[in-house]
């Protein structure tokens, strides 16, 4: 069967209680029955499930029997990729998980190795949703002005109907329940996320910060280094530079002429060396400076330049693995009748799974297990390395910006060094060092005016950035206001699809509330958290079940036939008949699913826990597990715990 992505799929859970296991079995494609009478404790089993993929149970939502236990472990397909998620029991609400690249058997003879452990919320590390979401292939979506993510327990509040969730309500309750977190759900689930227009918010988010930063420094700057008003521009700094060297100029001649002066008055006494000195170990000092600066930036540069490539790669590598993926999926494993180099017949293998080629035994499963090791590892590392380069660009402008300002120094203090290796004699001393500190004076602010130009020039760059950034936020504009565009088309194309397969459950359900049996439209709001049905919201308690039950099980169906949903083709039912639904009424329901699940075109899986079962599909290859009693119930525990 094909398989549309993103898909999970529970293959195995296993329930510890004291060391042991006190449950466990195989689920299966499609759709799977938990059979048993009402209290067996197939509802404890739902909730491990719920719990086990990363759904939050609160301390007043632990059965005591469930609570009773040490841990769970479930072994999931995950885009077809087998993954096995531990989380330990605790009354408490949001635990860590460990994860495990392989199936449940590997990972219990790997207690100590191989596993990693992810917090519920990213702090100082990715959560494991963050690490899900990535295998799912689902974007990490960002909503509300806090900019929160939606996590793997959000989204199984729609993926996952259970008795203890109020009959008029679509999402599963939690606290803090927001709005525009149950609207960002069910967008997502119905594939009204582009990649694109995904990516232009966040990297708007991070633009317009970026923005304000810049203009934040550009006031500092402008603010700092301004001068009685006067425009902070490179024009001005011309201007001022041309009058000062005129008066550098007229200075500097003055002291050529008396100079002259005193050498042909024949007088020996000479100006002190310390002046000359210092001029000099300005000059060397400056340039080591200059070398140390330069070769700082030039590090940075071969740095960047390094890192860009790396991250070129894992690009190149990362696509490269999703690639590969795709080929061995559509393709398997390639045979060849006749040797490629010189056409000599091949023996078939005598290695069950080895290459017909080389003979060369390989497995699959290990190679799977490995490339999503690879695509977790990889994109952490992107991350990681997009955020240096970040913070060497702007180490780099820093350095460029240092580099012209003590070059400009440098310039000065070179020049002021040529003007005290003259040695005036001491009979016009007093004038000569009136003229000499005009000058000093004058070369001092000539040393200010270059590290004002060398401010102009940072704030010349920041105001390229600034302007590009800009440029930048428009374009990304422009692709967000698109973006959204399709999103309403594809929410539409979502809904009706949904709404069409709703119709359906609710015309062939037994004739027992009217409105049902002349049904023209299904409406539902994700923000509301409300169903109707032409327009009515309120129904017979058994009617609303069943209204609720048809909303998800639809969902599924419709993501089940169109690629485009984001919707993981997963679905738990705990309320196939919760609030008085009669037994006709329910067997009527769970044969519409199984035929509705018969024609899907996507792999999915469909979990209902009943005490009602078809008697047409209580079968074992529907069925999960035995038919559970109040004297052999689900938690194989002892009687004291139980």
């Amino acid at each position: 069967m094909t398989q549309f992505n993103p898909n999970l799929r529970v293959n195995k859970l296993r329930v510890i209680h004291r060391g042991g296991v006190a449950f466990e079995e195989v689920f299966h494609s499609g759709l799977n029955i938990l059979r048993g009478q009402n209290s067996s404790g197939k509802s404890t089993i739902m909730d491990f499930l719920f719990y086990g993929l990363g759904g939050d149970l609160l301390e007043n939502q632990w059965r005591e029997t469930a609570a009773n236990c040490d841990s769970v472990m479930v072994e999931a397909s995950v885009n077809g990729n087998v993954v096995t998620l531990w989380r330990d029991v605790e009354v408490a609400s949001q635990r860590p998980m460990r994860l495990f690249y392989g199936n449940i058997d590997e990972a219990s003879s790997n207690v100590a190795e191989g596993w990693e452990t992810y917090p519920f919320r990213r702090s100082g590390k990715e959560s494991f949703s963050q690490v899900l979401f990535r295998f799912l292939g689902l974007p990490q979506v960002e909503y509300g002005e806090s900019n929160a993510r939606l996590t793997v327990n959000q989204v199984l509040r729609l993926l996952y109907s259970d008795q203890m969730s109020p009959v008029e309500k679509i999402f599963r309750p939690q606290r803090h329940d927001l709005a525009i977190t149950r609207q960002a759900v069910g967008d997502l689930l119905c594939g009204a996320y582009s990649d694109a227009y995904y990516k232009a918010r966040l990297r708007k988010k991070d633009a317009a910060e970026e923005l304000r930063e810049l203009s934040s420094k550009i006031r500092f700057l402008t603010r700092t280094h301004g001068r009685d008003g006067k425009p902070l521009t490179e024009e001005w700094v011309a201007a001022e530079k041309n009058q000062l060297d005129k008066e550098i100029s007229e200075i500097e001649a003055n002291i050529v002429t008396l100079e002259a002066k005193v050498f042909n008055s024949d007088f020996d006494d000479r100006l002190t060396l310390n002046v000359q000195k210092t001029a000099y170990g300005r000059v060397v000092a400056l340039q080591a400076q200059i070398s140390d600066i330069e070769e700082a930036l030039m590090k940075e540069s071969l740095a960047t330049s390094d890192t860009n490539e790396y991250i070129g790669s894992l690009k190149r590598k990362l696509e490269e693995l999703h690639q590969s993926r795709t080929v061995v999926e559509e393709i398997g494993g390639l045979t060849f009748n006749f040797c490629p180099a010189c056409l000599a017949p091949i023996q078939e293998n005598e290695v069950q799974g080895a290459c017909s080629l080389c003979k060369s035994a390989h497995d699959d499963e290990e190679a799977q297990k490995r490339v999503l090791k690879l695509i977790n590892e990889y994109a952490r590392q992107i991350d990681r390395a997009e955020q240096v380069q970040r913070q060497r660009a702007d180490e780099i402008t820093r350095l460029s910006a240092k580099l012209k300002e003590v070059t400009a120094q440098w310039e000065q203090a070179t020049h002021s060094h040529s003007v005290v290796l003259r040695n005036p004699t001491s009979e016009m001393r007093a004038n000569l060092r009136e003229l000499n500190q005009k000058a000093g004076y004058a070369y001092r602010e000539r040393e200010e005016l270059a590290r004002t130009t060398a401010v102009i020039s940072e704030i010349v760059e920041l105001q390229r950035q600034r302007d590009d950034l800009q440029s930048e936020i428009d374009h990304l504009d422009s692709t967000i206001d698109a973006g959204k565009r399709a999103q309403e088309r594809r929410l539409a194309q979502a809904k009706s699809a949904i709404e069409e397969c709703a119709l359906d459950f609710l015309k062939r359900d037994l004739a027992r509330q009217s409105t049902f049996e002349r049904a023209n439209h299904v409406t539902f709001e994700f923000d509301a958290d409300r169903l109707a049905v032409n327009d009515e919201s309120y129904f017979s308690a058994s009617s609303m079940v069943y209204l609720r039950n048809s909303f998800f099980a639809s969902f599924l169906f419709a993501a089940a036939n169109d690629p485009e949903f984001l919707h993981p083709r997963f679905l738990m039912m705990d309320t196939i008949e919760d609030k008085g639904l009669e037994p006709e009424r329910s067997k009527n329901f769970q044969r519409l699913l199984w035929e509705k699940s018969q024609s899907a075109t996507s792999e999915h899986q469909i979990i209902i826990a009943t005490s009602m079962i078809d008697e047409q599909l209580d079968v074992p290859e529907i069925t999960v597990g035995e038919s559970y009693t109040h004297d052999r119930r689900t938690l194989m525990l002892s009687r004291g715990d139980e």
